[in-house]
């Protein structure tokens, strides 16, 4: 990943939280969003995992501690996360995992391994794969080695363990899809 690859992905979190608060994009704008707890939540893993790729270790997990005790989030630099993500709460949301463009996270939501699973659909042995446009809930889990299809949304609470398909939403504990 380039410099100008990691301001260009930080740039379009802050795009993405705009248009979900209805906010015109200045200057001014830019600066306030950017000081929004989630949108440091976000760079903080973001500037992690640039300097992760760049064979850094050290620095990483400090930011990844930090990222923890400053704003109870829970992001490795190991995962890989598209352009846009929108995560209005912080606290709680765990993402160990590889997420398309555009997902949204909301509050506790959980998307990792933890299965016991050494198969890999892409993320890594155990771990989830998101598509585009998907929506996590408050208090979701996905876990495992599983595939979250583009445009699907999971509900709040619900708890995911087998592949969904795109344009899905999933509810309930057992979750199941409408």
């Amino acid at each position: 990943m380039t410099f100008r690859e990691f301001r260009q992905l930080v740039a379009s979190d802050i795009e993405r939280f705009a248009e979900h608060t209805g906010m015109k994009l200045s200057f001014k704008k830019k600066v306030s969003i950017f000081f929004m707890p989630s949108i440091q939540a976000i760079f903080t893993y973001r500037l992690g995992r640039y300097l992760y790729l760049r064979g850094w270790r050290l620095i990483p997990r400090i930011l990844f501690t930090l990222n923890i005790m400053v704003w109870g989030t829970d992001i490795p630099p190991m995962t890989r996360i598209g352009r846009g993500l929108y995560m209005p709460h912080t606290v709680g949301v765990t993402i160990f995992a590889v997420l398309g463009d555009r997902c949204t996270c909301y509050a506790q939501a959980a998307i990792g391994g933890g299965s016991g699973s050494e198969t890999d659909v892409g993320a890594g042995p155990g771990l989830p794969v998101l598509g585009d446009g998907v929506l996590i809930g408050a208090r979701a889990m996905i876990v495992g080695p599983v595939r979250v299809g583009s445009g699907s949304l999971v509900g709040a609470n619900a708890f995911v363990t087998f592949d969904v398909p795109e344009n899905s939403t999933v509810i309930s504990q057992p979750a199941k899809i409408l």
